[in-house]
């Protein structure tokens, strides 16, 4: 059964360790490791047939609004590679929307395309696992498109919940979902503060730096690897030690910073130099670097510690359970 108009989701996800073993660069060599967690902050997808009487083809809205009569002449390169890959040529209508600002280092681009994915398999009645359209956005952003990215947020975007994730050699990837006790599920992300750098930045850039550096980086991604892994390990202990695991983000982060010269910035610094003043365990910049936000495991977060970061905005993620969606058809 064919619909006329769907409307999916994906959401947003926080990278605790193991960042950029997710990467062809590395796992190819040795396996990568990563564990994320899927927020309760997302991109939206309207898919809408187009009907025959409007003068162009396809009509695309996001930050700005495109209409073109050949798919080839789609701008927006995540839309019109997702239609490409799916041999889908019909007249439509594309629109997303997002809770939070794109390149904020939350993986908006996967989740963007693994929506759209979702969404135009439902319209043409098709249901697909979680896995396959982790791996059909893998397919455009990575096999068509080239970008210089890793496997993690496709995948996260898709399955949802707190996962550790392995990456094989042969670019298959092993999901091994963290269910921790409700109490301690709850507190991870009680303790969990996004800050704000105020900044928006294209993650190409920065992770085209560090493929060129993936020789010198590969030792000090290994590193992050046996990170990720005791990470998981002290997850799933019967009681969570919040200053190993915040040791552990902490020293993720002085490895990440390694990888590259554009990962931190002033204002970076200013922010983590404030949490160092605060009851503040560990902290990390989220995605590629240079803006975004910065992920910060708290003791507690109180009124006042709140205050305290009053300079920059702040949010308070929940933990998304679901993974991508469809929310409806018509």
């Amino acid at each position: 059964m064919k619909f006329q108009s769907v409307l999916s989701t994906a959401p947003l996800r926080i990278s605790f360790l193991g960042g950029g073993s997710d990467i062809a660069t590395y796992y190819e060599e040795s396996p990568g490791a990563v564990v994320s967690a899927a927020i309760d902050k997302y991109v939206y997808v309207h898919i809408k047939r187009h009907d025959p009487l409007f003068q162009e083809r396809y009509r695309i809205s996001y930050s700005e609004i495109e209409y073109s009569n050949s798919r080839s002449e789609i701008r927006n390169d995540i839309a019109r590679s997702c239609l490409e890959y799916l041999e889908i040529d019909e007249p439509l209508q594309i629109s997303t929307s997002a809770d939070l600002p794109a390149n904020s280092g939350l993986g908006s681009s996967s989740s963007f395309a693994v929506a759209l994915l979702l969404g135009l398999h439902a319209m043409r009645g098709e249901e697909i696992s979680p896995i396959q359209v982790a791996e059909e956005a893998c397919s455009v952003e990575i096999g068509i498109l080239k970008s210089p990215i890793g496997k993690q947020d496709q995948y996260a975007a898709a399955f949802g919940g707190l996962n550790y994730f392995n990456f094989s050699s042969d670019g298959r990837v092993n999901i091994e979902p963290l269910y921790l006790p409700n109490v301690d599920s709850g507190r991870l992300l009680e303790k969990i503060v996004l800050v704000w750098t105020g900044e928006s930045r294209k993650a190409n850039v920065i992770l085209a730096d560090q493929a060129a550096r993936s020789s010198e980086n590969f030792i000090n991604l290994g590193k992050n690897v046996e990170l990720a892994k005791k990470f998981k390990d002290s997850l799933l202990q019967p009681e969570l030690n919040w200053e190993t695991l915040g040791e552990m983000i902490r020293n993720g982060w002085e490895i990440k910073k390694t990888l590259s010269p554009r990962i931190s910035n002033e204002q970076i610094h200013s922010i983590t130099s404030c949490l160092d003043n605060l009851d503040c365990l560990g902290y990390k910049l989220l995605g590629a670097g240079g803006g975004g936000f910065v992920l910060a495991l708290m003791n507690s977060v109180k009124p006042d510690t709140l205050n305290s970061l009053n300079k920059w905005n702040i949010l308070r993620p929940n933990l998304d359970h679901m993974g991508a969606r469809v929310v409806s058809l018509k």
